[in-house]
């Protein structure tokens, strides 16, 4: 009889546990990231000092989620692989946010109520990807003159690591 019930328990917790068993693997490798602009196609910040300066990020993945530590202010982007990214290779988005930043932009000196950033990508291969960074500075009421947007294309290169080797 003890054992017959063990069997709807153990049933339950093989349903439920069975969908986080399967994280679908993507061919992004985590790393550091050397990011290059392809083509800028609005800098009405005037936060590219020439036209390829973008900052370089290190790229950490654990399931569907990414996360990019990015050289630009210190800014955490996160966000998730997207479904259906199809034959083109695995797309994601990340997203982060900066309250109350003091910034020097092509205008002057602003405090932003809010920087908000996001970064779309494409696997083009372990090491490569590619895509679309758009940068959105919100002022406060005071300084209107300082809402300003950064759109530029890039790729991003993973740079080489030498990794200790073990015995």
């Amino acid at each position: 009889m003890a054992s017959s019930s063990r069997i709807p328990l153990f049933l339950s917790l093989s349903i439920l546990l069975a969908p986080s068993a399967c994280t679908r693997a993507y061919l992004q490798r985590e790393g550091r990231y050397v990011f290059t602009a392809e083509e800028i196609l609005r800098d009405d910040c005037g936060l590219l000092p020439t036209k390829d300066a973008l900052w370089d990020g290190e790229l950490a993945i654990s399931g569907d989620v990414v996360r990019l530590d990015y050289d630009w202010r210190r800014l955490r982007l996160i966000g998730a692989f997207l479904q259906d990214s199809g034959a083109s290779g695995d797309t994601f988005a990340l997203d982060g946010t900066e309250s109350n930043a003091a910034i020097t932009l092509a205008t002057g000196e602003c405090i932003a109520d809010q920087i908000a950033m996001r970064l779309e990508g494409t696997t083009q291969r372990a090491t490569v990807f590619s895509g679309v960074i758009s940068i959105r500075v919100e002022p406060r009421v005071q300084q209107p003159w300082c809402s300003c947007q950064l759109w530029v294309t890039y790729s991003a290169t993973q740079i080489p690591t030498t990794a200790a080797s073990f015995p």
